[in-house]
């Protein structure tokens, strides 16, 4: 994909030797110190009063009283971390972790208050509301790369209200970007080279420098994997990799495509179904198994359709991912029996209804096959609008833009339009992406609703709808959304459909397009599309390819 960023002079690539120097992980010491405010920080009324600098985490190598803390961070003369202030000069002995400006503590807020709030909208994710932020108070490379992202996140933003883009903006994420790659090198711990690296990832995708963003969902995987035989205590940083990885193979970019061969050799099918499932006690430890379970299934996909894996050895690791989930189901139905959730976990628990559904509906239609296997899904593609409907509902807010580093709405929404050719329920799925104005990763609500919908009129073009219903989502409440976990593992289990194909066009198997790739001009505001439609004969492939250019 095309990018009109200019590259960093640093390559997160030349760190390799780095990364893979360390051999032992060292604990991190959650017994920090902070120093109290009487508010909310770190704009509270006696901070702002006295001017003092109150947030900040202690070394862990050295602790010390908290009035000689408070007084230490007083007398810093620069934003950054507060163990900054325990160096013996008053600047940073590394030059590159040196603050880029006075906007870093900004920056910082913007990603502490809003970034991670929203990114742990749909899922919880101790990785962002603890752990990276305790990083980034001892780490300088970690504090860098969070400015990075509250440096994109806000020139989001700008451009979501049609603003012409800052490249001071830009300038700065990309600065802090490249402070963060620079100071890897000073890192004492993989469990801290990994959260780097997650939070690279991020920026990466919000920078549109999508062999990067490889790079490091890469490093991070080959350290974990090498670290898991040792200790299971990566659990939640795997997780966190493991949905931007996740992320990635979603992302149709042809410039770049998603190395699947690196991926699979570096943690592998057969690491993520020997690992021992066990009975999960929280949303978090569910929702990551099941984002496992998703890249899971993708990976047996493109080891099926590229003929990598022979077909006996293909069948009894599937076998084993059916197993693998129907275990998370009955996990979910016991923890669901045992824990009423909350107004809080309400949107959690329609999220992963939402996600499992997605799962559930591709193992039906099966991995390969006809385009046309997907018109019997009705039923599910049908729950899948109204819980989209319901998510969106939920969370609708004033914000200009609603901003996220990690999945959400866009992906199941995006496969509804794509597979389901019913043209009431593909269009109530699309106007819900229209509408969501969301950023998720690299994906857009506005680009992705633009490409999708090229897609569906280059679909539609041969057919003549014959009547103009417009389908209403059901909001559902929670008797609706209570499928039974364990009814969708049973053989003819399906969901009934309030449509049918009675009044809508059906479209032949020739015109429907089976894959696309996009070449994304950002500063352009367009993408050209590669619609490759499906054969007209059953002994070829593919069939004729059109190319589209999209305005968003």
């Amino acid at each position: 994909m095309n990018s009109t960023f200019a590259a960093t002079s640093r390559s997160f690539s030349n760190k390799d030797i780095i990364l893979e120097s360390f051999q032992t992980a060292l604990a991190f010491n959650d017994s920090v110190r902070r120093v109290k405010c009487d508010e909310t920080r770190p704009r509270c009324n006696r901070c702002t009063s006295t001017k003092r600098i109150c947030d900040g985490y202690v070394s862990h190598s050295r602790s010390i009283p908290r009035r000689e803390l408070a007084d230490a961070v007083r007398g810093l003369s620069v934003i950054g971390p507060a163990s900054q202030a325990l160096n013996q000069s008053p600047l940073p002995s590394n030059p590159v972790s040196r603050p880029a400006s006075s906007d870093d503590a900004v920056y910082f807020d913007l990603f502490r208050q809003v970034t991670v709030p929203g990114t742990c909208i749909f899922f919880p994710s101790s990785f962002w509301r603890e752990s990276i932020l305790q990083v980034a108070h001892s780490e300088p490379a970690v504090w860098h790369a969070t400015l990075a992202l509250g440096a994109l996140h806000h020139r989001a933003g700008a451009l979501t209200l049609g603003r012409k883009d800052d490249d001071r903006v830009l300038a700065r994420a990309e600065l802090h970007y490249g402070k963060a790659m620079a100071l890897a090198r000073d890192l004492d711990s993989t469990a801290k080279v990994v959260t780097l690296s997650i939070a690279l990832v991020a920026a990466a995708n919000m920078l549109e420098r999508w062999s990067e963003m490889q790079t490091h969902v890469m490093a991070g995987l080959k350290i974990i994997a090498q670290d898991e035989a040792r200790t299971s205590r990566h659990k939640f940083l795997r997780a966190s990799l493991t949905r931007f990885d996740l992320l990635a193979m979603t992302y149709g970019d042809s410039q770049s495509p998603y190395p699947y061969n690196q991926c699979s050799s570096i943690y592998t099918l057969d690491q993520f179904l020997s690992v021992p499932h066990t009975q999960s006690v929280s949303y978090e430890e569910l929702s990551s198994e099941l984002f496992g379970l998703m890249r899971a299934g993708f990976l047996l996909d493109d080891s099926l359709f590229s003929g990598n894996l022979a077909y006996g050895p293909w069948v009894t690791k599937y076998d084993a991912f059916l197993r693998r989930l129907t275990l998370w189901e009955s996990s979910m139905a016991g923890f669901e029996d045992a824990h009423k959730p909350t107004n809080r976990d309400q949107t959690t628990r329609l999220s992963l209804r939402l996600y499992h559904v997605t799962l559930r509906t591709m193992i039906q239609a099966g991995f390969v096959g006809r385009e046309t296997r997907y018109d019997a899904l009705l039923g599910r593609f049908e729950y899948m609008v109204n819980l989209a409907a319901t998510l969106q509902q939920r969370m609708r807010t004033d914000s200009a833009i609603n901003f996220s580093l990690e999945l959400g709405l866009i992906i199941p929404l995006g496969v509804v339009i794509h597979r389901c050719r019913h043209h009431a329920l593909r269009r109530a799925a699309l106007r819900i992406l229209k509408e969501s104005n969301r950023v998720e990763g690299m994906w857009r609500s506005d680009t992705a609703s633009a490409i999708f919908g090229a897609l569906v009129a280059v679909e539609e073009g041969s057919v003549v709808p014959t009547n103009t219903y417009i389908y209403t989502p059901f909001l559902l409440d929670s008797s609706l959304s209570n499928i039974p976990w364990r009814a969708w593992s049973k053989l003819n289990f399906e969901l009934l459909a309030t449509l049918g194909w009675n009044d809508a066009p059906m479209i032949p198997e020739e015109k429907r397009v089976k894959e696309f790739q996009a070449n994304m001009y950002p500063g352009k505001r367009c993408a050209e599309l590669r619609l490759i439609t499906g054969p007209i004969n059953d002994g070829d492939p593919y069939g004729e390819v059109k190319e589209v250019t999209v305005q968003f």
